[in-house]
C-alpha cells in the first residue's frame, strides 16, 4: 500500500513536500507549538511570520506562491494523518489572499531562447571545442543534442533529463520519434511523443545532434574513456559540413534503457546517473555566458528558455495555435496566448497597421 501511494506523486513532488513540512515542523519546534494537529491560528501565526522575511538585498524571502505551496503541504500531511486541514479554515484563506494583494508583482519569466540564439551559442561552443582538448568535445556533443532537441521538442528540462536511449526511435522520413513518459501536467504518465525533424542546416539539425552525441554514449558505453578519447581525437574540424543525420537505425538495442544525458566530467568521462535539471539550467546559463550574451539577460535564462524560445519562434514565423500546441502539449490556448503577448507582442496585433 505505501509503495503504491508513492507512486501517486513524482519524485520531485515528494522531495518538495518533505522540504516544505520541514520548514513547518521545525517553525513549531523552535516556537514550542506541535506540527501536528496544527490549529489555523498556527498556521496563520506561521505565514504571517515567514511572509515578513526578506533577503540580505531587500527583497522578500518567500514568493506569495511559496507561502501557499506550503498550507498545500500542511493540509496534505494533515490529511494522511486523520485530522483536520488547517490551510482549509476562512482566516487562513484570509490571510493568504491579503499576502498576495499586499506583493501584486508580475511572475518572473524566463527569457526564450529563439533559434539564432542557439545557433550563435553553438557558434561558440564548438568552435572553443575544435581547438581544446577532446574532453570539451564531449561535453560539446551532448550539449548540442540538449539545447537542438529542447529547443525542437518544446521539452522541459525535466522531461530532457528523464530520457532513456529507448525514449528515442529514429524515423526515415521524418527525423526522431521522442517519447516522453511523464512530464509535469501528465499526473497519470500517459506519455506522448514528440516528432524532431530533420534539420536544413547541419549546424543546428537536431537529429543530426542526437546522433552525434549518440555516437559518444554508445563508444563510451562498449570501450570506456580511452575509446571516447580515440573517436574524438580524431573529429576533423569539418565534421559538421554536411548531415549524419540519414543513416540513423531504428533498432531497438537490448541496453536501450540507458540515460541518454549524463554527467560529463572534465576529464572527459561520462557519468551513469541521469543529468539533473539544475544542471541543465546551469549549463545554458553557462553556455550563453561564454558566447557574449550581457550578465543580465543570462540571469534570465534557464531550462525553461528552449520551450519558451520554441513556442515565441513558432509564433512569429506564423504558426498556429494548434500547431504548437501539438508540440508543446498544451490544454490551454492561454498559455501559448501568454507567451505571444510576452515575447512577441507584434504578431497579430493592429498596432502594425496605424502606420506610425
Amino acid at each position: 500500500m505505501r509503495r503504491l501511494r508513492d507512486q501517486a506523486a513524482s519524485d520531485n513532488t515528494r522531495a518538495a513536500h518533505l522540504s516544505d513540512w520541514t520548514i513547518f515542523s521545525r517553525w513549531c519546534t523552535t516556537t514550542g507549538h506541535t506540527p501536528m494537529p496544527a490549529t489555523p491560528d498556527q498556521l496563520a501565526w506561521f505565514l504571517a511570520e515567514k511572509s515578513g522575511e526578506v533577503r540580505s538585498d531587500g527583497r522578500w524571502a518567500y514568493a506569495p506562491s511559496t507561502l501557499s505551496r506550503w498550507v498545500s503541504t500542511v493540509n496534505k500531511m494533515h490529511a494522511l494523518a486523520g485530522y483536520a486541514e488547517p490551510g482549509r479554515h476562512e482566516s487562513v484563506r484570509e490571510l493568504l489572499r491579503g499576502i498576495r494583494r499586499s506583493r501584486a508583482t508580475p511572475p518572473a519569466r524566463r527569457t526564450p531562447l529563439l533559434t539564432d540564439d542557439i545557433r550563435t551559442i553553438l557558434g561558440h561552443m564548438r568552435a572553443t571545442a575544435a581547438t581544446g582538448p577532446w574532453s570539451g568535445r564531449a561535453a560539446e556533443r551532448r550539449d548540442a543534442a540538449l539545447l537542438l532537441m529542447g529547443l525542437a521538442g518544446a521539452l522541459r528540462r525535466s522531461e530532457l533529463t528523464a530520457l532513456t536511449v529507448a525514449d528515442v526511435v529514429a524515423h526515415r522520413a521524418d527525423g526522431l520519434y521522442v517519447t516522453v513518459r511523464r512530464s509535469k501536467t501528465d499526473r497519470n504518465a500517459t506519455g506522448r511523443t514528440v516528432t524532431l525533424p530533420h534539420g536544413i542546416d547541419p549546424h543546428t539539425c537536431p537529429v543530426c545532434a542526437y546522433r552525434r552525441w549518440r555516437v559518444v554514449l554508445d563508444t563510451w558505453d562498449e570501450g570506456g574513456r580511452d575509446a571516447v578519447a580515440e573517436l574524438l581525437a580524431a573529429a576533423g574540424d569539418d565534421e559538421l559540413a554536411e548531415h549524419c543525420c540519414r543513416g540513423l537505425s531504428a533498432t531497438v538495442t537490448p541496453t536501450s534503457e540507458r540515460v541518454l544525458f549524463r554527467p560529463v566530467h572534465r576529464s572527459g568521462s561520462l557519468g551513469d546517473t541521469a543529468l539533473s535539471g539544475q544542471s541543465v539550467h546551469s549549463m545554458i546559463q553557462r553556455r550563453a555566458r561564454r558566447a557574449g550574451f550581457s550578465p543580465d539577460l543570462v540571469a534570465t535564462l534557464g531550462g525553461h528558455s528552449l520551450r519558451a524560445g520554441f513556442v515565441t519562434q513558432a509564433v512569429r514565423g506564423g504558426a498556429t495555435t494548434q500547431t504548437i500546441m501539438t508540440q508543446t502539449g498544451h490544454a490551454d490556448e492561454r498559455m501559448v496566448a501568454l507567451y505571444s503577448r510576452h515575447h512577441a507582442g507584434l504578431v497579430g496585433n493592429a498596432v502594425t497597421r496605424l502606420g506610425l
